[in-house]
């Protein structure tokens, strides 16, 4: 008999462990993100665990956002729900749809799912994500790599750029100042540094952070989560006006080379809109491509709707926002900038 149930404290060993060694899992599937979430913004959580003849066969972690931009919203955590089977993830949509519908939730969100889930539910796919798999060796990933790859790394080295990889968390002020700068240039309302910091607090071994600097100056900035042998690329950007010194090929070879002598296997490299720069970019080096779905169900028989998220390609307030955004003083938008993405995370 396949059972849908809450998490409890004490199953969340067997929920981690499930994430881990499913080859579905993604380090945004463990369950230490519930208490990063109620921390950091005090979203009302629901983490859904399902199991068959005592073992886990699925986990479904969402949460709930009363949103003024977007509506109440039930949502999981970026990366969906991991399953075993279809079946699997019906039972843990239909108990995500009740959850939602008592709560009075107008749409149930599955967020960048990697696997288009079936059922009564309208999806989307508009962005792909990267995976580049590893060699044995530095040397082996460095001849694997395209000709004008190594020749912006050897660009971005004679521009004296150097870059420090963090697995401490005394780079997070360097990483946030740079990212935050980069989304105010890009008309995005920036997360506040508190959720990295609860993020860090709750995965201590389970991240890194390559920092790029040009004579002591931070220019460019990457957040990468670790599990098992993948690393993932979550957060990152590289200042506009530096862009000519190469500062993302520097690092982005570095994290490489660091996920190399690590000895883990894959870099994932994260999402991207598909056909944009950010994917061009990326499949310079050498990865393959999947599709990255945002799936919609109604509540209580309502239309599904937008997709929140890809509302602000559509919607005119968040066009005009990211107008905008840009011409806020950059101290005003670094503290409005949480406030808003509070109503709409993860977008």
């Amino acid at each position: 008999m396949l059972i849908v149930t809450d998490l409890t404290t004490d199953l969340v060993p067997a929920w981690d462990t499930y994430v881990r060694q499913s080859p579905g899992g993604l380090p945004l599937h463990l369950s230490g993100w519930r208490e990063v979430l109620q921390k950091t913004y005090s979203y009302e959580t629901a983490y859904l665990l399902a199991q068959q003849a005592g073992r886990v066969v699925g986990v479904m972690p969402l949460f709930l956002v009363h949103s003024r931009l977007v509506g109440y919203l039930a949502m999981t955590m970026p990366g969906g729900l991991c399953a075993e089977s279809d079946e699997v993830a019906a039972a843990l949509i239909n108990r995500a749809g009740e959850i939602a519908r008592r709560a009075g939730a107008k749409k149930l969100v599955l967020q960048d799912t990697r696997r288009c889930w079936p059922g009564d539910i309208q999806s989307s796919s508009d962005h792909v994500f990267w995976r580049v798999s590893l060699p044995d060796s530095a040397g082996d990933l460095w001849r694997s790599l395209d000709s004008n790859i190594r020749r912006q790394v050897r660009l971005a080295r004679k521009n004296k750029l150097a870059v420090e990889i963090d697995r401490t968390g005394s780079g997070i002020n360097h990483f946030y100042d740079v990212f935050s700068r980069f989304t105010h240039q890009a008309g995005t309302p920036v997360f506040g540094q508190e959720f990295l910091t609860q993020a860090i607090d709750s995965f201590p071994d389970g991240f890194n952070i390559a920092i790029v600097y040009l004579a002591r100056r931070p220019i460019a900035a990457y957040f990468q989560l670790q599990m098992g042998r993948a690393m993932y690329g979550m957060w990152g950007a590289a200042l506009r006006e530096t862009l000519h010194l190469r500062p993302a090929y520097l690092a982005y070879w570095t994290i490489l080379e660091d996920a190399v002598a690590n000895r883990y296997r894959l870099l994932d490299m994260g999402r991207s809109p598909a056909g944009s720069n950010a994917s061009k970019f990326k499949a310079q080096w050498g990865g393959v491509s999947s599709p990255v779905y945002r799936q919609v169900a109604g509540v209580d028989g309502r239309q599904n709707g937008a997709i929140p998220g890809g509302q602000a390609q559509t919607d005119g307030r968040f066009q005009l926002l990211m107008k905008l955004w840009p011409y806020v003083p950059f101290s005003v938008a670094r503290y409005l900038g949480p406030k808003l993405r509070r109503h709409v995370p993860f977008a």
